[in-house]
């Protein structure tokens, strides 16, 4: 499906510099797609922004001018490309940029920034050091980021962050230590804890919300608390809202008739604050109401699994070929898995039954046939083959351990036969030492530097240096900075998509690639989508702060990342006991202010990176435990009833949240393990036990029940009980709506809530078929331990 997005030709047009509230223009629409998609909106910095046009715009607009809302400085730079915004403080929360060229306008969402001045201060006594540095949230765990004074005594800094809670560690004399100063802490989702800076924000009872009541034939109805005003989009065309009390009313614009799929998009405001958008999806000139219209061209409807190929399924015993070197461990080494057994798995509906509609393929393209990498510690040694994929000796071959390019073509026609969409995970970062690139251009600059100007290692800098460090001595690490190394690697990507139809990526170590990589591929990609009618996914994944993260998300970006806080939240709140759900209700809050209540990151039910969530549901690992070395040293097998519910609630958070769920292959029946490569044993799918069925069976109710409920796909989330044991939230779209009860403690619970909603007790289902009951607003349910419920309309 193609979605056009349709700009405005002005018969009479008049924009007035700082007003923004309801105007009155006789209009028409054009076809006119120079915006691709949905234009993302621009984040003010707190000094200067910098807009880059070509992220929004597909072709060199000749502007004859841009505006803004009152206090909005605009600079078109020479290049005609970008803009510098400035703000002198008084800027509207949320507003629009306008740019006109000839009778057409485009509009596109500005977000004043939320970053204020902190000051920090670490006084060490009577204590001396030589060094004294601080990492944390706010400086996205880089030490080298931020410099601290040393003034009468005390160790001082500014941080610009936005107001929320910041968990932060320092490095006295290099050795990572809480702040004695400091009596706040933090859960690090790794079973310790970091100190707590807490920023406030504006108070809560002055925070506008928004949510959309109803419609009456073409007009919708926004019910906006504590806001001013309201700003309201037609794909990327402004459209009045009129205010009547604290209701919106806006009038879908006739052209929405001639199409298919459109979207409304809107935001309240007030002087202090604005709220996350409301994304309403249109069915020509209605509100979607019926999920079943939904193709997998409509993002937020994927349901995604990940199939580590060589771990999944041996559906060919012919091409099972091991790295033959007695220094790698057998569990380091091939096992077997291949597209063959992908394609078996398709046929035998096992992802239908589980509601999935995305699968997303560890990479398959050629890989080292020797051994490289070393785990050696006490006593334990082992060398690896790349079973994984992550070491690429081609952009554009298939691994012969997997298949071939027609079997590829074969697993890719039949999940889109079965309308299902397939995913790469590709690599971007670097290369093998033995790639055919890395070999013909090493002495030529292709690479960033192994050696830092100090004479060490730029292996595994993480976050010191983050975009030039290599991941082993054997991984080259690609300098995409250079333009033509970043247009021969971003065409092999597009490779995929037009040589084997792929619906997307999922791309690695995200953060480690610079943006230019990003910028020059998601074009491609735009340009690709107008010539297929498709639309195409693209996943990021990075470890970080949310501003790290949303930094590689937007228009001219990703779609959306894996969201690794959220999960650590998620994992930490079910599998540890002194651990509450209050900090997933945060860090949930965290996603929306960062990615937008409709945003499309994805919820991981566990990683190829990380423990296995069962281990750490039931304590056989520890979270502060070093899990890599436990799973080489000892045999994990524990799985009991306990582990298995609380395995069941991580899946059931992640299937009702907003953002796309993503299974890790093997979490649906509860596998176990440390961290790699104990984590990615090989699945299997005869002779499932009681507590493994009903699992897995639990999976797909949740994840049909999401595909069958616009509140759980396009829904506002509201949160309305939050303790240590217990959580419950809403989510709610138009009169659709679920409450989600999840009951965490190892006793039964009856959990009593009030449901803001109106006439709520009309044709109420649940789920799990646990004991409800529904007295004016009042639901109570009665939950057993470790156990949830959704109930819904």
């Amino acid at each position: 499906m193609k979605t056009h997005i349709y700009s405005l030709v002005f018969i009479t047009a008049f924009l007035t510099l700082g007003n923004q509230s309801c105007r009155k223009s006789k209009a028409l629409f054009t076809t006119d797609d120079s915006i691709a998609g949905l234009a993302s909106p621009v984040l003010m910095h707190e000094t200067e922004t910098m807009v880059y046009l070509d992220d929004y715009f597909d072709d060199p607009v000749d502007f004859d001018s841009i505006t803004g809302a009152a206090g909005l400085k605009i600079d078109q730079n020479k290049d005609k490309r970008t803009l510098t915004l400035t703000e002198d403080g008084t800027l509207a929360p949320v507003s629009v940029l306008s740019f006109f060229s000839g009778k057409t306008k485009w509009d596109i969402p500005l977000y004043k920034t939320r970053k204020k001045k902190v000051p920090f201060s670490f006084n060490p006594g009577k204590k001396t050091y030589k060094t004294v540095q601080i990492k944390g949230d706010m400086n996205a765990w880089n030490p080298s980021a931020t410099a601290l004074q040393f003034e009468n005594g005390v160790y001082k800094t500014d941080f610009y962050v936005v107001p929320g809670q910041y968990g932060y560690l320092l490095l006295l004399d290099g050795k990572e230590a809480q702040d004695p100063g400091n009596p706040k802490k933090i859960d690090n989702g790794m079973g310790k804890f970091n100190s707590l800076l807490e920023v406030p924000g504006v108070p809560g009872d002055r925070i506008p919300s928004l949510e959309v009541a109803r419609y009456e034939g073409n007009e919708l109805i926004f019910e906006a608390k504590q806001a001013n005003d309201l700003i309201v989009l037609w794909n990327n065309y402004r459209i009045d809202a009129v205010k009547k009390g604290t209701s919106f009313s806006v009038t879908i614009p006739e052209y929405a008739e001639k199409h298919d799929r459109s979207f409304i998009r809107a935001w309240a405001y007030n002087e202090l604050a604005g709220t996350t958008y409301v994304k309403i999806p249109l069915e020509k000139r209605k509100p979607l109401m019926d999920p079943a219209k939904l193709t997998r061209q409509d993002k937020a409807a994927n349901i995604m699994y990940f199939v580590f190929v060589d771990r999944f399924h041996n559906g060919n015993t012919a091409n099972d070929k091991k790295i033959n070197d007695p220094e790698i461990h057998p569990k380091a080494n091939y096992l077997g898995g291949d597209l063959d057994g992908v394609i078996q798995k398709i046929k035998d509906g096992y992802f239908e039954k589980m509601g999935i509609n995305n699968i997303w393929l560890s990479p398959i393209v050629t890989n080292p046939e020797k051994a490289y990498g070393l785990y050696d510690v006490k006593g334990i040694r082992s060398k690896f083959s790349a079973y994984h994929g992550y070491w690429p000796t081609s952009f554009t071959k298939v691994n012969p351990h997997f298949g071939d390019s027609l079997k590829l073509k074969e697993l890719i026609d039949l999940a889109h036969s079965k309308n299902m969409n397939v995913v790469l995970d590709f690599v971007a970062h670097h290369v093998h030492e033995t790639h055919p690139v890395y070999v013909a251009n090493k002495d030529k600059g292709w690479t960033t530097d192994l050696y830092l100007p100090d004479g060490t290692l730029n292996t595994e800098k993480w976050d010191e240096h983050r975009l030039t460090t290599w991941f082993d001595v054997f991984l080259p690490t690609l300098n995409l900075e250079k333009p033509e190394i970043t247009e021969m690697l971003s065409d092999s990507a597009m490779f995929w998509l037009k040589n084997y139809d792929f619906d997307g990526f999922r791309h690695d170590a995200t953060k480690h690639i610079p943006e230019i990589f990003w910028r020059t591929l998601t074009k491609k990609v735009k340009a690709y989508e107008k010539e297929t009618g498709k639309s195409y996914l693209q996943l990021g994944e990075t470890y970080g702060t949310p501003e790290l993260i949303s930094s590689y998300i937007g228009s001219g970006m990703l779609d959306g990342q894996f969201d690794f806080n959220v999960y650590d939240a998620i994992s930490t709140a079910v599998t540890q006991e002194q651990i509450g759900f209050e900090n997933v209700v945060r860090r949930l809050q965290q996603s929306q202010e960062y990615y937008g209540t409709n945003h499309i990151m994805g919820n991981m039910s566990g990683n190829q990176d990380r423990t296995r969530i069962m281990a750490l549901a039931t304590g056989e690992v520890k979270p502060e435990e070093d899990s890599k070395y436990a799973g080489w040293s000892r045999s994990i097998q524990l799985r009991n009833e306990t582990g298995f519910k609380k395995v069941g609630l991580i899946h059931a958070i992640n299937m009702t949240i907003p953002g796309i769920p993503v299974v890790y292959y093997g979490d649906e029946i509860g596998l176990t393990g440390g961290n790699d490569p104990d984590n990615r044993r090989m699945m299997y799918f005869d002779q499932w036990n009681t507590m493994e069925q009903a699992l897995a069976d639990d999976v797909g109710l949740t994840a049909k029940l999401r595909k069958s409920k616009m509140s759980l796909l396009y829904g506002n989330l509201n949160f309305l009980l939050a303790e240590k044991d217990v959580l419950v939230y809403l989510r709610k779209y138009f009169d659709d709506f679920a409450v989600i009860l999840i009951n965490n403690s190892n006793k039964t619970r009856e959990v009593s809530v009030n449901l803001p909603l109106n006439n709520p007790s009309q044709n109420l289902k649940n789920l799990k078929k646990q004991t409800f009951s529904m007295k004016g607003q009042t639901l109570k349910v009665k939950l057993p331990a470790h156990s949830f419920e959704i109930i819904y309309n």
